[in-house]
């Protein structure tokens, strides 16, 4: 019932448009990589920071514009990921690549939930010593989301 859900989107008005226009795919899809640019470099910065690696500034300066940023990369990489995924949904739900992709994208965000919830994440907030766990999920960060995009660019070459 899912998969027909999905595969129905390339029936969609904006799908047609995004197949029919020479110009429309590469725009969307141009956004959908300054999306993943703003999501990716401001989760580094922050894991980063997390790591111990960016001394200066302070956590909690960086904080609230880093989540902020992320956010919206986020958001901007999820719709126009959609809407590029509307245009071949068979294609994609075939191709190996986009299949590890998802997954991983979901440890990813999965990831992001979990730290949230840590005490040590509290901790950090206001500046005090968090311990090894937050560094753990900090590394684990880097490597699933660098995992993401290495995904998300092999789908094009399968």
């Amino acid at each position: 019932m899912f998969s027909d859900w999905l595969l129905n989107l390339s029936d969609t008005t904006l799908a047609t448009i995004l197949r029919q226009s020479a110009v429309a795919y590469p725009l969307v899809s141009a956004v959908h990589i300054c999306g993943i640019g703003l999501l990716f470099g401001n989760i580094i910065l922050l894991d980063l920071k997390l790591l111990g690696v960016l001394r200066q500034p302070a956590l909690t300066e960086l904080l609230p514009l880093l989540q902020r940023m992320a956010a919206l990369g986020l958001f901007i990489a999820l719709l126009s990921g959609t809407l590029l995924f509307s245009v071949q949904p068979a294609h994609y739900l075939s191709n190996n690549a986009f299949l590890l992709k998802m997954p991983l994208l979901f440890l990813a965000l999965l990831n992001i939930l979990l730290v949230h919830r840590l005490p040590a994440w509290q901790a950090a907030l206001t500046n005090r010593p968090f311990g090894i766990t937050l560094k753990i999920c900090a590394l684990v960060s880097i490597l699933l989301w660098l995992a993401v995009v290495l995904a998300g660019r092999w789908i094009a070459f399968i």
